[in-house]
């Protein structure tokens, strides 16, 4: 009976020195917030804190819209900002056409520091409406992450369609082959990619050798 009267009694003792632990440990707290300079200070750092959370949130993604995500918006990109003279090369008198698979457009892949890879077919180029008041750029593209381009080329034996530089087909033999690329239109002025207009509802684009090579392939 002794021991088990001793054993409550120490519990006891203990659960009153943490409740004085406790009150010691708020009132402390109740003091520091109560004097005017401290409760100031602590709600600054806190609002602050909050700032800086909320300015390297709106900087990071301004930096992530100003930074171009694909192909087709690098080439947006190139044409607002008129790299190594784009918009002059483009805006000839007629039509002028960029190929991959040819030394210009591995040249302005280069310039442009546009990451096409190892397969990729393109063409860059300017279209002119029917009643000639406008100009649209006319990118291209089938990417090599959708399959070898030879497998579409190989249907046709006798396939030997060819294209200038002014995108004019020529050498017309067999049938068009087809391959689903897409188009992208931009507005020469700004890059800015159209919705609607020349091209823009399309999603595949004809086969063909790149001018002056006989055995790359690229699309128009």
């Amino acid at each position: 009976m002794g021991k088990k009267n001793i054993s409550i009694g120490e519990k006891g003792q203990d659960l009153v020195e943490y409740a004085l632990l406790l009150a010691i440990i708020a009132g402390i707290g109740f003091l520091i917030y109560s004097q005017s300079r401290m409760g100031d200070s602590i709600r600054t750092v806190f609002n602050n804190a909050g700032s800086l959370m909320e300015n390297a949130a709106e900087n990071n993604h301004s930096k992530n819209e100003d930074t171009p995500q694909s192909i087709p918006d690098m080439i947006g990109k190139a044409i607002q900002n008129n790299d190594n003279g784009l918009g002059s090369l483009l805006n000839a008198n007629s039509p002028l056409y960029i190929y991959s698979g040819t030394e210009a457009g591995k040249k302005l892949a280069q310039e442009l520091n546009i990451p096409f890879e190892q397969g990729d077919i393109w063409s860059l180029g300017r279209e002119v409406t029917a009643n000639n008041n406008y100009n649209y750029y006319v990118l291209a593209y089938y990417s090599s992450k959708n399959g070898p381009i030879s497998k579409y080329a190989s249907k046709s034996p006798t396939w030997n369609w060819r294209v200038d530089n002014s995108g004019v087909l020529t050498a017309r033999s067999g049938d068009l082959i087809s391959v689903p690329a897409k188009y992208y239109v931009y507005d020469p002025a700004t890059g800015q990619q159209i919705t609607s207009g020349y091209y823009s509802s399309q999603n595949t684009a004809t086969l063909v050798y790149a001018p002056g090579t006989g055995k790359e392939y690229t699309i128009r």
